[in-house]
């Protein structure tokens, strides 16, 4: 999810083409056996084009591509990224953030957590961008 004002561009008519700007992404090790490890945040400039029905893009994380895809980057979920992804970065998910997350019923999208993450994100921007 953004996490400031993004620029938006639109076409002639009307429909949304694209946005970028700073983007809030739960990450999770893509490795089966490491499933249970906590959610890790970060924050990238990140472009989304429309593609059909979705708003679809790339963050480069630690020199990898990450695919990003709707809210946090994967549709209201964690995105899977490689364990040198994910044990470079350092910020874990507050559990309470994680509880509000989980029981706030966005469906593809953030839910009714989508307020304090943001500004959970904003207060911690620097340490999220690392």
């Amino acid at each position: 999810m953004y996490v400031k004002p993004t620029r938006s561009y639109y076409t002639s008519d009307g429909e949304q083409h694209s946005a970028r700007g700073l983007f809030l992404i739960l990450i999770q090790p893509a490795s089966w056996e490491r499933r249970n490890e906590p959610i890790k945040a970060l924050i990238r400039k990140v472009a989304l084009r429309q593609f059909g029905h979705f708003m679809m893009g790339t963050a480069r994380v630690y020199g990898e591509s990450i695919c990003i895809s709707g809210a946090y980057g994967g549709n209201g979920l964690t995105v899977d990224v490689p364990d040198s992804v994910y044990n470079r970065a350092s910020v874990v998910l507050p559990d309470d953030l994680r509880e509000q997350w989980n029981k706030g019923g966005g469906w593809n999208s953030s839910g009714s957590e989508a307020p304090a993450m943001r500004e959970w994100a904003l207060k911690n921007i620097i340490a999220l961008r690392q």
